[in-house]
C-alpha cells in the first residue's frame, strides 16, 4: 500500500481513536464516584477483617488464661489437701508459701483476663459499628449506581460502536504502520498524531502542534508532496497537515 493511501487511512483511525478516548475518559469520569465509593467500602471491609482477626486472637488469649486459672486453682486444691498429710511444720509452711505464690499469680491472671475481656468488648463494639458503616456505604454506592446506570449504559453503547468502526478502519492501515501507530498511542492515548503548524508566508517557523518543538520544512514538503509517514523529532508523534485531517473527515 502506498504512502499516499496510508496516511489518510491512518488519519481516519486517529479520528476514531480520538473519539474513543473522549468517550472512555467520559465513562471513567462518570464511574469515578462509583470507584471512590467502592474503594471506601473495600477499605472499611479490610478494617473490619483486621478488627475481627484481632478480636478472635484476644478471645483465644482469654480462653488460654482461663484454662491457666483452672489449672492453678486445681493445683492450689491439691496443695491444700497436702497440708493435711504434712509431717513437719517446715513442710506445712513450705506448702503455704507455694499456695500464696500461686494465689498471687492467679490474681495477676484474673486482672489480665478482665483487661482482655474489656478488649473483646471494645472490639465487638467496633465491629458492630464497622458493619453498620459498611451497610450504609453500600446503600450509598447502590444509589450512585442507580443514578448513573443510564449514562454509563449509553456511553458503553457508544464506545462499543466506535470500537467496531475503529477495528474496521485499522484493516486499511498496513501492519507495519499500524504497529508504529499503536506504539505511539500507548504513550499518547487518543493523541498519537500531531498537526504540523506553520504559516505559508513564514516557512521558517514550523512546529509540532502537540509538543510545539520546531520542525524543518522537509516535513511539510514530504507530507505535501508524497504523503509520507513522518515523525516529530521530539515527541515522536506521527505528523500530518491540518487539511489532511479535514479531508479524512476530521474536525
Amino acid at each position: 500500500m502506498s504512502a499516499t493511501v496510508t496516511l489518510p487511512a491512518l488519519l481516519v483511525l486517529f479520528k476514531l481513536d480520538r473519539e474513543l478516548h473522549t468517550l472512555t475518559t467520559g465513562l471513567d469520569n462518570v464511574q469515578r464516584e462509583q470507584k471512590r465509593q467502592a474503594q471506601k467500602i473495600t477499605d472499611l471491609t479490610a478494617k473490619l477483617d483486621a478488627q475481627d482477626t484481632a478480636s478472635k486472637k484476644v478471645q483465644t488469649d482469654v480462653s488460654l488464661c482461663e484454662l491457666d486459672l483452672k489449672i492453678r486453682n486445681e493445683h492450689i486444691e491439691k496443695m491444700r489437701a497436702n497440708l493435711n498429710v504434712t509431717k513437719t511444720n517446715k513442710e506445712y509452711s513450705a506448702i503455704l508459701v507455694q499456695i500464696s505464690a500461686e494465689k498471687a499469680e492467679i490474681a495477676k491472671q484474673e486482672t489480665s483476663v478482665l483487661e482482655l475481656m474489656q478488649q473483646v468488648e471494645t472490639a465487638a463494639k467496633a465491629i458492630t459499628e464497622l458493619r453498620a458503616q459498611i451497610e450504609q456505604e453500600q446503600k450509598v454506592l447502590e444509589k450512585i449506581q442507580s443514578e448513573q446506570q443510564e449514562k454509563v449504559g449509553a456511553l458503553e453503547v457508544q464506545i462499543s460502536a466506535v470500537q467496531a468502526r475503529r477495528d474496521e478502519a485499522a484493516k486499511s492501515v498496513p501492519a507495519d504502520t499500524l504497529r508504529q501507530y499503536d506504539r505511539v498511542s500507548q504513550k499518547y492515548p487518543g493523541d498519537a498524531l500531531a498537526p504540523v503548524e506553520f504559516d505559508e508566508d513564514d516557512l521558517e517557523t514550523i512546529s509540532c502542534g502537540a509538543c510545539y518543538m520546531g520542525l524543518n520544512a522537509e516535513h511539510v514538503n514530504a507530507l505535501r508532496g508524497r504523503g509520507e509517514i513522518r515523525r516529530c523529532n521530539s515527541c515522536n508523534r506521527i505528523l500530518y497537515l491540518p487539511e489532511m485531517l479535514t479531508a479524512a473527515g476530521g474536525h
